[in-house]
């Protein structure tokens, strides 16, 4: 190794030296080759190449650059050796100077690569710079190596070590150079000049430190004259080579700008005709005489022809445009005339499609020159689609406008200032304001609609405005102006804001109405109003005294009547008061009619939804209702739709009610034939039909036997009698479910009546049957109640009962029995003279609070069947409700319920399709008996029946069982009767019977 360094470094500045000097011309031509080579591989690299160029082309693109920067810096080193003159013989290896171009291809192919990218970092720009530096510095030492001569080349350390350094140097420099450049945004070709000359001075550099470095040991050659080196082949070898890779490279150049030109010309004319042929307008070239040159799809489609029916025709057989007269011969003529005119415009004219139909066609048309040919190009566009729109649009603009002048108020457009400047106002401003629209709308004009605005209504207005125009909504206003005449004016407005595309508004527009008249109408419709309210109010308070003076007697009559029914009559005796009970009740019927359509009209009565069964609730009314039918002689026909569901959701309560009226006034307006009761379901809806051959409507009565008291005819009411109220209830009823009822008859024939209710599908519903026989141990109890026949009759009820009952007049009284005696139940009526019943409840609520006593339950007993009536008494204190004329059996039921005596009711879950309840004998003895009796007299007990039929379905075989209630359903009483005997037999029941 130190043998190496001795050979290659000069280490004793005494020994002899060679002298050397330089030939000035060529050391330039050298510096100027190295640039030259820079900027022509610079130039070649940075060729813009198409990301879609194969990857062979960028291959090419760079091997090109690289062996032009290659050969260039070789070339330079060559031409500087041979501007260096050495007094000795100097030849050159040849194996050893080609090879030294190897270390120049290498290191232009780093620098390049370099050069190429987008951005480099500071580590690749000094990696880069290292690789570059030392391919030169390797292509130089390679190349000297070459040297052949007598003398010994020796380097000083010092000067090698310099021309390393400098030649790393200057290639970072040169990079950094290339990249800052690009980001100056400097003309195209000035980065590649500076890029070329940076690197070639840095090329340079190099190599004369390099050979700055050199030493040469020896003597002077006496016998050299010249220099005699084997320069001959030296500069041939140089000469070539620069040719040859300056040659290269430009054809390289050349190629790849005329593949990109070429690829180029392809895309453009590619996406001409693309453009042509896709374009929605249609593209029309003529030459100069009018003759149609190219026809696009476009075009096509817009007049009807296939391009090459119309290639070579006249333009005029398309577009007779009125400037084209077909006279112009030459084109200096078709040039100033004809389509020319509008050469780089547009026109409207009208185009002639294929079928002869002619249509708009907006055209524009541009000229140009072909091979010295005019060329003019029609774009022509279908604007029929565009003239119906203006056209729809001027229709509507002359609707809207006189819509606007039609409108029985102003409308109008205003800023959203303070004083709301208006911009536009409808002519119909002079006669709501008294002022012409130009006070409001000139330029200058201090009249605004604020200032006629009234004082007590523009805060209002204001606050109302902005709070719509915040919340983006439109407002309506009513308030006052001061007409011109003075008079006050009632307006209502309704608008919104006009907002722009930042969400500020820009403008108010809306409308303004003159509504005095209405507002007057209005006053009166208040006052009138009030009046109704105050006579519906006397209507209600009316009717509640009636219902509690009628009520009151009625108690009495029907109480007392049950009491003497229950003793031992003679036969006579019994029907007369089986008569006072009958007309007792039908009076009372009428009174709850009255009372239901008085709560009707008040809105006082609300629906109880619930799940319930359409069947049983047919069965309940096929037996109460056939039995009426039955007693006329008249068939009672039930008819259901197949497949009908059975279960529903809705108030059962009041659609018994309105089919019981219904049906009850089919049977009782019906001498002979059938009632016949269809249900069916419609689109959702429950539809029932009630069809009797009955003595019908007048088709002029049909309207109105909906309306309170009405009947078909005076003698109707004569003959069959009623008060009308029944198909006004139904009617009521209806329309609170949400349904619809009517009426079609034909007098003499009959009528149907339907009924069609939106009722949506239930479920099984569990219910809570009450079996009969409430039995309550001894209780004490305190009557109280103002009218002594009433007092009467609930002790004589009770007393059979075993109970001991004591009694009081009135309120004070009954406070009085009640916190000196200890009783277990009060019985109180609510409306008596002095201290009422909730007022004396009070008074007693009160003592058992203060002495710490237990409550004693409290029943309201009372005439009143409002439902503000019993919430009042519930207010009161009081613990339950009943209702006069008093029946025993809810009485009792009641009374039960307030005790806790819950087990005495005997409640006992049952399903609407339960197969039966858990047999009891005596119970069934019991009810077996009761059916019998009923059966006798040709009437149903049909709370017996029921309970009846759920103790033995289970006993019985089906069709045994099924042939018991068809005879039942059927009314057949002496059939069920004879069944009914043989199934007491069957089940021992005969041994319970007494």
């Amino acid at each position: 190794m130190i043998a190496f360094l001795d050979n290659f470094f000069i280490y004793d500045p005494n020994q002899t030296l060679l002298t050397a000097a330089y030939n000035p011309w060529l050391v330039v031509l050298s510096v100027l080759t190295a640039i030259f080579a820079s900027y022509i591989a610079l130039q070649i690299v940075g060729q813009n190449v198409p990301e879609s160029s194969p990857p062979i082309t960028k291959y090419l693109v760079s091997s090109a650059a690289s062996l032009a920067l290659g050969c260039g810096v070789w070339s330079m080193h060559f031409i500087g050796m041979l501007s260096f003159e050495l007094c000795t013989t100097v030849e050159y290896d040849k194996t050893l100077t080609i090879v030294s171009i190897i270390p120049s291809l290498l290191a232009s192919s780093v620098a390049l690569a370099f050069v190429s990218r987008p951005k480099i970092s500071v580590t690749e720009l000094t990696l880069g710079g290292l690789l570059v530096g030392s391919g030169i510095g390797a292509m130089h030492y390679t190349g000297m190596a070459a040297m052949q001569m007598s003398a010994f080349l020796r380097y000083d350390p010092r000067f090698f070590a310099l021309s390393i350094v400098v030649a790393v140097v200057l290639a970072i420099l040169s990079l950094w150079v290339r990249f800052r450049l690009e980001g100056l945004n400097l003309k195209s070709k000035w980065p590649s000049i500076i890029s070329g000359i940076t690197m070639g001075s840095a090329i340079s550099g190099m190599h004369y430190t390099g050979m700055a470095a050199a030493r040469f040991v020896g003597t002077v050659d006496p016998d050299l004259t010249t220099q005699t080196t084997n320069s001959t082949f030296l500069a041939l070898a140089v000469s070539v080579i620069t040719i040859l890779f300056t040659f290269f490279a430009f054809g390289v150049n050349w190629f790849l700008r005329y593949r990109v030109l070429v690829n180029n010309l392809k895309i453009s004319e590619s996406r001409l005709r693309t453009i042509i042929t896709t374009a929605v307008d249609g593209v029309i070239s003529m030459d100069s005489q009018g003759r149609i040159r190219d026809f696009n799809r476009s075009a096509e489609i817009i007049f009807g022809y296939s391009d090459e029916e119309v290639i070579g025709k006249n333009i005029r057989e398309l577009m007779p445009d009125p400037y084209y007269t077909g006279k112009e011969k030459d084109p200096e003529t078709i040039l100033s005339t004809g389509f020319a005119r509008i050469i780089g415009t547009s026109k409207e004219v009208i185009g002639i499609r294929k079928d002869g139909s002619d249509f708009p066609v907006r055209l524009a048309i541009g000229h140009g020159k072909l091979s010295g040919e005019d060329l003019f190009v029609g774009f022509v566009t279908d604007i029929s689609d565009r003239k119906m729109i203006e056209n729809a649009l001027k229709q509507s603009e002359q609707q809207v406008r006189s819509l606007i002048e039609n409108i029985p108020g102003i409308t109008y457009r205003c800023l959203p200032n303070q004083d709301w400047k208006t911009l536009f106002m409808s002519d119909a401003c002079e006669s709501v304001t008294g002022y012409p629209v130009s006070d409001f709308t000139k330029p200058g004009s201090a009249r605004t609609f604020h200032q006629i605005t009234h004082p007590d209504d523009r805060d209002r207005i204001r606050k109302e405005v902005d709070r719509a125009v915040f919340e983006k909504r439109t407002f309506t206003l009513e308030y006052r102006i001061f007409h011109k005449n003075g008079e006050i004016k009632w307006l209502w407005e309704n608008g919104s804001g006009v907002f722009g595309g930042n969400g500020e508004v820009l403008f108010l527009d809306g409308v303004i109405l003159d509504i005095t008249e209405r507002r007057s109408i209005e006053e009166a419709l208040r006052k009138a109003k009030e009046k109704a309210e105050l006579a519906a109010i006397s209507k209600t308070s009316f009717l509640a005294n009636m219902s509690h003076e009628i009520r009151t007697p009625m108690n009495a009559i029907l109480g007392f009547t049950e009491v003497l029914l229950s003793d031992n009559l003679e036969k006579n005796q019994r029907n007369h008061l089986e008569t006072v009970k009958s007309s007792a009740k039908s009076l009372l019927r009428l009174l709850n009619d009255i009372l239901n359509t008085a709560k009707l009209e008040k809105g006082a009565v609300e629906l109880e939804t619930m799940d319930f069964s359409l069947f049983k609730l047919v069965a309940e009314l096929k037996s109460t209702l056939g039995l009426s039918a039955r007693k006329k002689n008249l068939d009672f026909e039930v008819l259901q739709e197949e497949g009908l569901p059975e279960f529903y959701s809705g108030d059962s309560l009041r659609i018994r009610q309105i089919l019981m009226n219904l049906i009850g006034n089919s049977v009782k307006f019906t001498d002979k034939g059938k009632v016949t009761f269809k249900i069916s379901r419609e689109n959702g809806n429950l539809h029932f039909a009630i069809q009797d051959t009955g003595i019908g409507i007048q088709a002029d009565r049909l309207d109105k036997i909906f309306e309170p008291f009405t009947q078909a005819d005076v003698s109707t009411t004569r003959r069959f009698g009623g008060t009308g109220l029944g198909t006004t209830i139904c009617k009521q009823l209806t329309e609170l479910m949400g349904g619809q009822i009517w009426a079609e008859s034909t007098l003499g024939q009959g009528s149907t009546f339907h009924v069609l209710l939106p009722l949506p599908l239930g479920k099984p519903r569990i219910e809570y049957k009450a079996q009969n026989g409430v039995k309550l141990p001894p209780l004490r109890i305190l009557v109280v109640d103002d009218v002594e026949k009433n007092t009467e009759l609930v002790r004589l009820l009770l007393e059979n009962l075993g109970h001991t009952v004591s009694t009081a007049f009135n309120g004070e009284e009954a406070v009085k029995k009640v916190t000196a005696g200890s009783f277990d139940l009060v019985l109180m009526d609510v409306q008596m003279p002095g201290l009422d019943g909730r007022q004396a409840t009070k008074v007693i609520r009160m003592h058992e609070a203060e002495e710490n006593l237990s409550k004693v339950p409290i029943l309201a007993l009372t005439a009143s069947v409002f439902e503000e009536d019993k919430n009042s008494a519930k207010d009161s204190g009081m613990d339950g409700f009943v209702s006069k004329p008093v029946d025993l059996e809810q009485m009792l039921a009641e009374m039960a319920r307030v005790l806790g005596h819950s087990s005495s009711l005997q409640e006992e879950k049952i399903s609407s399709f339960e197969k039966g309840l858990e047999w009891d004998p005596q119970r069934a003895s019991f009810l077996a008996k009761e059916l019998s009796t009923s059966f006798q007299r040709g009437s149903i007990e049909e709370k017996y029946l029921e309970e009846f039929s759920d103790l033995i379905r289970n006993k019985l075989e089906n069709p045994e069982y099924q042939s018991f209630r068809s005879k039942i359903d059927q009314f057949e009483f002496e059939e069920a009767f004879s069944l009914l005997k043989n199934i007491i037999t069957k089940l021992g029941l005969d041994r319970n019977i007494g």
